[in-house]
């Protein structure tokens, strides 16, 4: 008996090697090209399929979060999450006069937008005033950055990179993509893009909350999400 469903075990975990390597939508047709490509490059019968590591015990403050409820661990992966991101990013940054991803992405989004506000530069990352104020005088007292004429209102002036701040962050961009993709490949790519739809959905519902409602106490917060969350639901 054990035999006879062999094969059917055999299709299940091909199945699922499938979906792990493939992004393209996952049918029946694309499957089985899939399946066709691994017997062309060598016999479908002599193909290794990997029995999924056991984990070892799972650390202190994993288990923390195992016995939390399940929109209190959400929130705190996604917290975990961006610190070790954080983390990372101090680590492949390190001996360049840059050392936080907040002075990172100031110095990559004036690069894309060739040049910028110090408050339009604030409010696109959603930071602090102060911290983002600290961190833009950092830069230029570092040589980073420089500020000119806006020429289109003369009682404002504009944010560039310096050459020295052009090399830097050329060099910054090496960095961060390897840290990217160190950082992601625990998780194969069909996996971490299905994330996105939903981290989007968050993203925009509070990055407007945040910004036009940025001053409101929490009750009023409470009454304004009851408002809106049938929107999103």
């Amino acid at each position: 008996m054990k035999g006879k469903y062999e094969i059917i075990k055999q299709i299940i975990d091909l199945w699922e090697a499938f979906e792990e390597e493939v992004v393209e939508e996952h049918n029946i047709l694309n499957f089985s090209r899939w399946v066709t490509e691994q017997i062309n490059e060598e016999s479908i019968e002599n193909t290794k399929l990997e029995p999924k590591v056991e984990k070892n015990a799972i650390s202190e403050s994993s288990q923390y979060i195992e016995k939390l409820d399940l929109k209190t661990r959400f929130q705190e992966y996604i917290f975990k999450i961006a610190r070790f991101e954080e983390f990372y990013i101090r680590k492949y940054l390190v001996d360049l006069p840059i050392n936080s991803r907040l002075e990172y992405t100031f110095l990559y989004t004036i690069n894309r937008y060739e040049e910028a506000r110090k408050t339009e530069l604030i409010n696109i990352h959603l930071v602090e005033y102060t911290t983002g104020m600290d961190t833009i005088g950092r830069l230029i007292k570092n040589g980073l950055l420089y500020e000119l004429q806006d020429k289109k209102d003369k009682r404002a002036k504009l944010l560039k990179l310096t050459k020295y701040g052009q090399e830097i962050l050329n060099k910054a961009n090496s960095r961060i993509e390897e840290s990217r993709n160190m950082f992601l490949s625990c998780v194969s790519p069909n996996k971490w893009k299905k994330t996105l739809p939903v981290l989007r959905e968050i993203e925009e519902f509070h990055t407007d909350i945040y910004i036009n409602h940025y001053d409101k106490p929490y009750p009023e917060l409470s009454n304004l999400m009851d408002s809106l969350k049938h929107i999103y639901t």
